[in-house]
């Protein structure tokens, strides 16, 4: 018998029936932490997200926040396009950001406000959030990020690709139907996923603290 393959069977030969079932489930659950880690690191990279962050926790500040919300959102149909993949949408929402910005700062003009605005495109790092029947893994997302002022206020987010956010689709399609049709590279697991509400969070936690674990072994035996 080859050797490599002999070192392989025989501890298990030497297992009984319930330690080999032990192992099975062990094998099983390490599978489906790959399998959930991997379309969360899929998802990450194929949503853009757009964050909007007020100046401050003010009432004042946060009511301006959601006035550049609903300015940029009515005006998404010509912003944000149900674009065919990832790498479209970020292309293309680089060219609009001096519009973004020129909308949102218009909006507090109209509303006695003078503070500055910047719109940048830039990965940022979000805790696990729902938004309707979705919910979004934690993770380093690329975000439309709108500041206002110092932008240390509570933030208000959503999803630009796919177009969950954008009034002219997700006014006439579910969540379900938009993921479907305008979800681009991801899998029908990554749908999934998003729209399970099942342990998916416990099993990424527990898959985060193996890695982190194997991390500290690795660097032991160094």
């Amino acid at each position: 018998m080859n050797n490599k393959l002999t070192e392989y069977i025989f501890p298990f030969l030497s297992l009984d029936s319930g330690a080999v079932c032990g192992v099975m489930i062990i094998a099983l659950a390490l599978s489906s932490f790959i399998c959930a880690a991997e379309s969360r690191n899929n998802i990450q990279d194929n949503v853009v997200r757009l964050h909007i962050l007020a100046e401050s926790d003010s009432e004042s500040d946060q009511a301006l926040k959601l006035k550049v919300r609903d300015a940029v959102l009515e005006a998404s149909e010509e912003l944000f396009k149900p674009y065919s993949d990832y790498d479209e949408a970020v292309l293309s929402i680089s060219s609009e950001l001096d519009s973004i910005t020129e909308i949102a700062e218009e909006t507090l003009r109209e509303n006695g406000c003078s503070l500055p605005v910047a719109t940048s495109l830039e990965k940022t790092e979000f805790d696990r959030r729902e938004y309707g029947n979705i919910a979004m893994p934690s993770g380093e997302y690329t975000a439309v990020r709108i500041e206002i002022g110092s932008g240390e206020g509570h933030n208000w987010w959503c999803v630009m690709y796919p177009p969950l956010c954008v009034p002219c689709i997700s006014d006439e399609k579910s969540q379900e139907e938009i993921l479907a049709e305008y979800g681009g590279d991801l899998s029908e697991q990554d749908i999934s996923l998003l729209l399970e509400e099942s342990d998916y969070e416990v099993r990424f936690y527990i898959w985060d603290k193996l890695c982190e674990l194997s991390e500290k072994i690795k660097g032991a035996d160094e």
